[in-house]
């Protein structure tokens, strides 16, 4: 089993930041749906929604008025993943802001596996939905990124194990988005 993950939140940095978004989605072994979770996230006390991600993901702190508590949402998260391998566009990311309540022992990103497949091409969501014609409508909402990202895994997947390659717990390093946070049992490359 997998489960497709995406948080959207109030910055990068998972020490002094919040999840305002989760969207999941588990697939089983043939990669079709089976199971899905979805909630907004009410802002900590304290905490404020820059005009930056409010721009960026088109929610405000109005719609967070009606999310669940952070640790609550994150709890309800980790029952629904459970031993489940964790997919994710910037796993690296997704995983240092779940690394609060569940370590993974498998995962799998797909911004590395598709720098593993096309080591010069872009590697972004929205990069990727264009190179396999996939369809992505409100980027920066954490479902709509779920369901790209599901399709693009499905493609990349078939490509990388039809050449063979090692990408479960792979994170690619690059100069140019350096790694905040390294995950439990990671193979770095650097590319």
């Amino acid at each position: 089993m997998f489960t497709v993950l995406d948080f959207e939140t109030t910055g990068l940095d998972y020490n002094k930041e919040q999840v305002i978004e989760i969207a999941a989605k588990r697939l089983n072994d043939k990669l079709e749906v089976v199971d899905s979770f979805y909630t907004m996230v009410a802002l900590n006390e304290g905490k404020t929604l820059t005009p930056f991600i409010s721009e960026l993901t088109g929610i405000t702190a109005k719609d967070l008025k009606r999310g669940m508590p952070e640790g609550e949402a994150m709890e309800l998260l980790k029952r629904f993943i459970g031993d489940s391998i964790v997919v994710a566009q910037f796993a690296s990311f997704d995983l240092s802001f779940l690394s609060k309540v569940l370590k993974p022992k498998k995962y799998i990103c797909t911004r590395s596996l598709s720098r593993l497949i096309n080591p010069t091409e872009k590697a972004g969501l929205a990069d990727l939905v264009e190179r396999y014609g996939v369809k992505l409508d409100g980027h920066h909402r954490a479902m709509n990124d779920v369901d790209a990202t599901i399709e693009v895994f499905k493609i990349m997947k078939d490509i990388a194990d039809e050449r063979e390659l090692e990408y479960m717990n792979v994170i690619v390093d690059s100069s140019e988005r350096p790694l905040r946070y390294l995950p439990l049992y990671v193979n770095v490359v650097f590319m």
